[in-house]
């Protein structure tokens, strides 16, 4: 009977973990935090040379484009329930396939351009966050637009 009743506690906590989702509001702020951020990557970059002001800016952009991402919609049923599920889904397989393949891709135009100093490099963070959210985003907004 314990085991049951262990099974039964993190049901109910993964029940409430599915269910986290910030009000609508958060999505105008997520918005603009994403849009300031990604504005001020591009100006830092091209102005600046502080490590910890390009870290500040590629923070901000992921934190923006997380509250666009687990915000509610103004009108949250069952059918944005799953297309927020088919984004989120469609986003993990596209990542893991850009993860696998972009290494080779850089390989092969370094091989082209630059044959002496080609090398496989890895991915970062960053970047594979971004393009897991930006993804997502996008996605689920476009699946909202053309199923609606």
């Amino acid at each position: 009977m314990r085991k049951k009743s262990i099974i039964d506690c993190e049901l109910k906590q993964m029940e409430k973990m599915k269910k986290l989702q910030l009000p609508n509001s958060f999505k105008k702020i997520g918005a603009l935090i994403f849009i300031a951020a990604f504005i001020a990557m591009f100006i830092v970059a091209f102005t600046a040379n502080d490590p910890i002001l390009k870290g500040v800016t590629k923070y901000g952009v992921l934190f923006g484009l997380l509250l666009v991402s687990i915000s509610k919609e103004k009108i949250e049923d069952e059918f944005i329930v799953k297309l927020r599920m088919q984004s989120y889904a469609f986003a993990f397989i596209i990542g893991v396939l850009y993860a696998l393949a972009m290494p080779f891709i850089d390989y092969m135009v370094d091989l082209i351009f630059q044959s002496d100093k080609a090398e496989i490099k890895e991915i970062g963070d960053f970047e594979i966050l971004w393009m897991l959210l930006f993804i997502q985003v996008f996605y689920f907004h476009m699946l909202k637009r053309f199923l609606s």
